[in-house]
């Protein structure tokens, strides 16, 4: 398989991501999920995922880095989702208030990245669920789907580079 063609396997991974976007703010504005802190960390991370395999796939030589970089934003939303499965499978809530999102931004700026980072109250409610798999559920699997795309490139590359040297 040529390099060209596993460029070519990132137009799909950007698609993909942007099909899994356009379903999140479906789920926001037509069935009414409001989504919480780690909601949107998870969006930002699919979206500098989308922005990274459309720069693969348009650029005429794709680059490792292209594919690292893919690999870090999908690798950074897996692990946003993981905490977010996990703190919803805690059996004790997590102890504060819970902050609209719009008076969030109003509250000082370590106080913003820890409710982005590691989740705020309203992160622990489920509030809803498909094949008995909760949204972060969801959303950690396909961040680990996504990450297979530039993983098997990387792969795929180290093994040409050790046949061709």
């Amino acid at each position: 398989m040529s390099l060209a063609c596993l460029r070519s396997s990132f137009l799909p991974a950007f698609l993909a991501a942007v099909a899994v976007l356009v379903a999140s703010f479906r789920l926001e504005n037509v069935v009414g999920l409001d989504p919480c802190a780690l909601c949107f960390s998870q969006r930002l991370m699919l979206g500098c995922f989308a922005l990274a395999c459309l720069v693969a796939a348009l650029h005429a030589g794709a680059r490792r880095w292209h594919a690292w970089l893919a690999l870090l934003f999908a690798s950074a939303g897996a692990l946003l989702a993981g905490r977010h499965v996990w703190l919803q499978a805690e059996p004790l809530p997590v102890s504060g208030c819970h902050l609209p999102l719009a008076h969030l931004v109003e509250r000082p700026w370590h106080e913003i990245l820890q409710a982005f980072l590691l989740g705020s109250p309203d992160c622990v409610s489920v509030n809803w669920s498909f094949l008995d798999l909760t949204l972060p559920e969801w959303s950690l699997l396909a961040f680990l789907l996504l990450a297979a795309v530039p993983l098997s490139w990387l792969v795929l590359y180290r093994l040409r580079q050790d046949a061709a040297g």
